[in-house]
């Protein structure tokens, strides 16, 4: 009859308790080192002994000496060790990256396309994950998250604006002067700036960084400030369908024009036209949990594709 081989098996606190041994040459040291009874560190490596089949240790009045055999076990213990506790460090991230809360700032939802898509691949990614939205002005967000109430933001980054938090580039857009598509000023043909005075305007409140450039770009043309009839922090369907049956003009990016195309038609004013970045918002200096990591690579993978669409 054939004896059957089974395999050592050696838990992780027994290897700890034989490495204490080893460094302290003392079982009681050892155990005082660990914060456990000698008699249970005594208990631990006469287990070892009996799996391994030999004495590791010479026992003695000064202490507890390495054997020949002890020697050579020390070293794949060591070994044994090292990659229990990187084991140990892979599950943890693992459960990190599955598992979490994401609290995320969206300055304009209706043009976050970028922003919807990566929350739902990362949604599938990691079934663990919760997320909590908040939707408010570029400069409101750009606080919580230096505040530490949001981790991260999507937001707008016009020309001559700057956070306090660090802004990662992750798109581009363009801004247009649009009105509805039988607007007197609609049309391919060129119009002036001066055009525009009779009528008026949806724009965000005063302080906010697009009101100011547009307003910039306006007095530069030698136009007066815009009559706002209708103040909006978000270029949205509401304000859209307003703008659709009505006179009104609004500064909208074309992301969102190529939504209503038939019923709003960006005018051609050139002049007044201009490129904004999209950021993603961390604090200055945080440390990135692995939820934030993932979100971050997959927006930075989608910017191949937004500069084919564009």
């Amino acid at each position: 009859m054939v004896a059957q081989y089974t395999p050592m098996s050696f838990s992780p606190t027994d290897i700890a308790y034989f490495l204490a041994v080893a460094g302290t040459q003392h079982f009681g040291r050892a155990a005082q080192q660990l914060g456990v009874t000698q008699p249970a560190m005594t208990k631990a490596i006469r287990r070892i002994e009996a799996e391994a089949g030999v004495s590791l240790f010479e026992r003695g009045a000064g202490g507890a000496r390495l054997t020949a055999d002890g020697e050579l076990f020390l070293a794949s213990a060591r070994d044994l060790a090292r990659q229990q506790a990187a084991l140990q460090r892979l599950a943890t991230d693992l459960r990190a990256r599955h598992a979490g809360l994401l609290r995320i700032g969206l300055a304009n939802p209706d043009s976050s396309q970028a922003a919807g898509t990566a929350l739902a691949e990362l949604a599938r990614l990691r079934p663990g994950l919760r997320v909590t939205l908040r939707i408010d002005t570029s400069d409101v967000l750009d606080e919580a998250v230096d505040g530490g109430e949001l981790d991260l933001a999507v937001t707008p980054a016009y020309p001559g604006h700057r956070y306090r938090c660090q802004s990662i580039t992750i798109g581009k857009d363009r801004v247009r002067i649009a009105a509805r598509a039988d607007h007197p000023l609609a049309g391919n043909a060129p119009c002036r700036v001066q055009d525009l005075e009779p009528y008026g305007w949806v724009m965000p409140s005063r302080g906010t960084a697009s009101r100011r450039l547009v307003t910039a770009l306006l007095d530069r043309a030698g136009v007066a400030a815009p009559n706002v009839v209708i103040e909006a922090e978000y270029v949205s369907a509401a304000t859209l369908n307003i703008v659709a049956a009505t006179d009104l003009l609004i500064a909208m990016p074309t992301t969102i024009l190529a939504q209503w195309v038939g019923r709003i038609h960006p005018l051609a004013l050139p002049e007044l036209d201009f490129e904004r970045d999209q950021v993603l918002l961390a604090r200055t200096g945080a440390r990135w949990s692995p939820m934030m990591t993932a979100f971050r690579d997959i927006l930075e993978r989608q910017r191949p594709r937004q500069r084919a669409r564009r």
